[in-house]
């Protein structure tokens, strides 16, 4: 039968159709495109208002933020400059007042008077920033430390620039409350206006109708506020994203942060002619707002247009602001714009393209129809295959046309395939479900057929948000084509395989073991209708392995680098010596063993702490290796100790040159938590194969080199000479003596006569060591007590010291010479490493000698290493019924905070001040100072070397209470002290 005759009826039916389907396409498109433009066009305009809208909303919140974050750092600095004022107004009033209440009965008023300001005159605080001033209720003012020009005249007429007058206004506050702040304007030193603001506290003392006061400087304290604020730059950022910081500066031009630090900018134009910066400051001025500007280039940027928000801290003479560039706004719309166009554009010839081949194939076919029926037919089979939707096959007796029943037959031959395709696969599907793997079916157009429990909860979703969706769905179409694709491509070719990758999760990113499977419907079937993808999360096995493999490495760098700097350590620094040296006798030339040692490193630690050394050390080995040639090796060997290794040298001058760089590196401070540390280093050189012709033997005279530089004064370089090594066995022998000399009890204690000023009596004895060498006969302590202290020998040295002096003193006793103290010194190295206040006890009981008859004395530079350990020993030894005394007073820093906290009961005044009394008049004013200072707070004082008679005869008139020196006698043994004694 002729099939074209049978289907006559449909075959322009499908063409209708088609041109129909065409028409509705094109339409639709034409719409769809319109639209979508329109669209686009309004929400272009709309994101471009919001977004300027925000970006303006923006610049205000940062700005305001930062100068909220200003206002509370400008009144913790009026709050602490407050407190430090009054807290030195306490200081000062109770100096005064203890100063009248020890001489109101014995001396003047006006004697008084002199004492309380001369004694406050002395003292400043806050770098000398800081002074006192008397005023008395009248008006006159008593005491001006720093304009004394000013004292004995009235002062209520004094007015500043502000019109206030300044004393009447103070004397104001002592008659309502007694004591109280007062802030006003005043001129600063070498400063002609009086336009600073001051803060001041006054006290009555009431003694004397004396208002006893001092001022601090605000803009002082704010000065480091505004310092901090510069440097903060966690507070400057304004936007984390693009990095884009607040900038600052004064009303008359200077930037004090980015673009252009410290820089004058008052006259920068723009390409438009425009003040920039001069808009900016009149726009602060008037309350802020926004100024918009063409932004010169910096630094080799192009010109563009800015908009910047500013507002104005009026006391600093500061403009603040943040500012956004508006060609970045138009560009990011501009590219959006351009990118919707081009998508509208490929989408338009895609469906033009489409629906041209669409028409073409459409026609082709059609024109097929009329010549190959069965090629016709067999289409329309297929066309029918895809309409079925129901596992319900077609009843051919109730078809009522005949051309119809052969294309149902066909229809039902599929449907019954369908069936028996759709039976197998639910079985797999309860298979897949019931897997604790990830299991998932998926066809050839990506989409799943079928997952497990385990794939389900592995993306947190339902089972009908992935079933029937593909792939690209699921992961992202991008993902999907960079990551999975290819191997969904491999297994649906047929291939079996495994693999490994990271995949995403609704928890993150998991690593994932699968293994790929092709699902075939039939055997004889070229390529799979599907394929079947098991998965198994190993993310923790692969972190556990990652993890062993990093432990494996980090022990291999630890056992080669040093673990703060991660320089390389001794063990990996010898072996590249050992290559160097190889180097050198192939090659030829030198190499230098350079040790560094940073001087006074320890203080750092002791002060601050090990967390700010460690982050120094870290910022030195930084600035080295920015230093040294790359061929050369620095190495950190342990604490403040370096070594550079340095290769390739043919002239000794090479060696200065990279030396000269490293000491050029302690030029610049180093700085932790805004705190400046400026360090010094002291170097040694060795050279191969000058000095040495292994590393072991490099580096050990490299070290005793690096000694010289220490004992040259540090802070400098030293090659290595055979000299040292020589000095090296001279110290092991000065050592290895001192150790003979403690076993062979070489030691022998002198002592020298203290005397009453005022009654000419023996008060006390001062015990002193000597060293009855076998060779050189009796050594001084200069000779070996610093040697001692730095081996830590005088720990035993001085126990032996201490018993001798307990011994003797009570074989006086006995005798009847003395009956006076025993002054012995302490070192505190043995304060360090021993404990000395057990070895005190065990000293006392065993020479049953009466610890009242004991003087410790100690050195102030001492005590201030650690003053709050050394108050609490003192006051135990104090306890026991000692007296203690500090020797050489006046030679160290003294904090009188501690002074006033520490236990003594005697100052020995240093003999580098009694030397030149009474010929120079600045010693005589230190002097007298201390007499002054003891004597307030109740404590002896004892003069060191006096020699003239003059000396004795100041010091007594001066108030100084006894004294020692060569004017009564030397030092001398127990033997000579007893005739001593017995003449005197």
């Amino acid at each position: 039968m002729d099939l074209h005759k049978k289907l006559s009826l449909f075959h322009y039916f499908h063409i209708i159709a088609l041109i129909l389907f065409v028409t509705f396409a094109s339409t639709f498109f034409a719409l769809s495109f319109y639209n979508a433009k329109i669209k686009f066009e309004k929400e272009s305009h709309r994101l471009q208002k919001e977004y300027s809208d925000s970006k303006k909303k923006m610049l205000i919140t940062e700005v305001d933020r930062f100068l909220e974050h200003i206002e509370e750092k400008r009144q913790e600095a009026y709050a602490q400059t407050q407190q430090l004022v009054k807290t030195r107004v306490y200081e000062a009033y109770e100096i005064a007042t203890k100063l009248y209440q020890t001489y109101h009965k014995t001396h003047s008023d006006a004697q008084i008077a002199t004492m309380i300001v001369d004694t406050l005159r002395l003292l400043r605080y806050e770098n000398n920033k800081g002074y006192y001033f008397i005023t008395h209720l009248d008006g006159t003012e008593i005491l001006f430390a720093d304009r004394p020009e000013l004292e004995g005249q009235n002062m209520l007429k004094m007015v500043n620039s502000e019109g206030r007058y300044i004393v009447k206004g103070m004397l104001d506050v002592i008659q309502s409350t007694k004591e109280g702040f007062y802030d006003y304007a005043w001129s600063k030193p070498l400063e002609s206006k009086d336009t600073f603001k001051k803060i001041a506290y006054v006290k009555l003392f009431e003694p004397f109708d004396w208002m006893i006061g001092t001022g601090f400087y605000l803009d002082d304290m704010e000065s480091k506020v505004q310092e901090k604020i510069l440097n903060d730059e966690k507070h400057l950022l304004a936007e984390k994203q693009s990095g884009n910081y607040l900038f600052i500066g004064t009303w008359d031009g200077v930037s004090l942060t980015y673009p252009a630090k410290n820089k004058n900018m008052y006259a920068l134009q723009d390409s438009n002619g425009k003040f920039i910066v001069q808009e900016l400051i009149e726009k602060a001025k008037k309350g802020g707002g926004f100024v918009e500007y063409m932004m010169p280039p910096f630094k080799g940027q192009k010109s563009l247009s800015k908009m910047s928000y500013v507002e104005s801290i009026d006391d600093w003479k500061w403009y603040v602001g943040a500012g956004i560039y508006v060609d970045d706004l138009n560009h990011e719309l501009f590219e959006l714009k351009m990118t919707i166009d081009e998508e509208l554009k490929r989408t338009l010839y895609s469906i033009l393209f489409w629906m041209l081949v669409f028409s073409v194939v459409m026609g082709g076919f059609y024109l097929i129809i009329s010549r190959k029926i069965r090629k016709d037919f067999d289409l329309f089979i297929t066309f029918f295959d895809s309409l079925v939707n129901k596992d319900q096959l077609i009843d051919t007796s109730k078809v009522k046309f005949k051309e119809f029943e052969e294309l149902a037959n066909h229809a039902n031959v599929m449907l019954k395939a369908k069936i028996f395709s759709n039976k197998h696969l639910e079985q797999y599907k309860k298979i897949v479900s019931s897997s604790d793997d990830f299991l998932a079916l998926i066809d050839r157009n990506y989409t799943y057929l079928a997952i497990s429990e385990a794939y389900q909860k592995f993306f947190n979703k339902r089972k009908e948000e992935i079933l029937g969706h593909s792939m690209p769905e699921l992961y992202g179409a991008q993902y999907f084509v960079e990551n999975l694709k290819h191997l969904s491509d491999r297994v649906l070719g047929g291939e079996t395989f495994e693999h490994e990758f990271w995949a995403l999760a609704s928890f993150g990113k998991r690593f994932l073991h699968t293994k790929y499977f092709p699902y075939y419907e039939n055997e004889d079937d070229p390529l799979p209708m599907a394929y079947v993808v098991s998965a198994r999360d190993n993310t923790e096995k692969k972190a556990n392995e990652e993890r062993l493999l990093a432990s494996e490495k980090e022990l291999e760098f630890l056992a080669h680098n040093d673990a703060l700097t991660g320089l390389p350590n001794r063990l990996l620094l010898t072996d590249r010596i050992a290559h160097a040296i190889e180097n050198s006798k192939r090659q030829g030339g030198m190499i230098a063993v350079c040790f560094l040692d940073l001087d006074n490193f320890k203080k750092i630690n002791d002060s601050y702490g090990h967390s700010y050394g460690d982050e120094i050390l870290k910022q030195l080995a930084l600035r080295l290796q920015g230093r040294i040639r790359h061929c050369d090796t620095l190495s950190r060997i342990g604490g403040d100790e370096f070594i550079l290794l340095v290769e390739n040298i043919k002239e000794k001058h090479e060696i200065e040159v990279i030396i000269a760089k490293i000491q050029a590196i302690f030029e610049e401070p180093f700085i932790n938590k805004s705190q400046k540390f400026f360090l010094s280093a002291s170097i040694g050189v060795s050279v191969y194969p000058d000095h040495g012709t292994d590393g072991e033997t490099l580096i050990k005279n490299a070290d005793t080199a690096m000694y010289k530089a220490k004992e040259a004064g540090k802070n400098t370089y030293t090659f290595y000479t055979l000299d040292m090594t020589i000095a090296s066995y001279e110290r092991i022998g000065m050592e290895n003596a001192l150790r003979e000399a403690i076993k062979e009890k070489q030691f022998v204690v002198y002592y020298q006569p203290q005397i009453d000023l005022k009654t000419g009596k023996l008060i006390g004895l001062e015990a002193l060591l000597r060293w009855n060498h076998p060779l050189e006969g009796i050594l001084p302590p200069g000779r070996f007590i610093a040697f001692s202290e730095e081996t830590h020998l005088i720990v035993e040295i001085g126990a032996w010291i201490l018993k001798q002096t307990c011994i003797d003193l009570v074989s006086l006793h006995h005798e009847r010479l003395f009956n006076g103290t025993i002054s012995v010194n302490i070192s505190g190295v043995q304060i360090e490493f021993s404990d000395f206040l057990s070895t005190l006890k065990e000293t006392i009981a065993e020479t049953k000698v009466d610890p009242s008859m004991l003087e410790i004395e100690v050195t102030e530079s001492f005590i201030m290493h650690d003053p709050e350990r050394w108050i609490v020993l003192l006051k135990e030894m104090q306890h026991l019924g000692m007296s203690i005394a500090i020797d050489d007073f006046g030679t160290g820093y003294s904090s009188l905070s501690y002074l006033r906290k520490l236990p003594i009961n005697k100052l020995k005044i240093d003999m580098s001040f009694v030397k030149d009394i009474p010929k120079l008049e600045d010693a005589c004013a230190i002097v007298n100072s201390i007499i002054n200072l003891a004597q307030n707070m109740k404590i002896t004082t004892l003069a060191e070397g006096i020699e003239h008679k003059d000396q004795e005869d100041y010091l007594a008139e001066h108030g100084c209470e006894q004294g020692q020196g060569y004017l009564y006698a030397k030092p001398m043994s127990l033997k000579n002290l007893k005739t001593w004694i017995q003449k005197f």
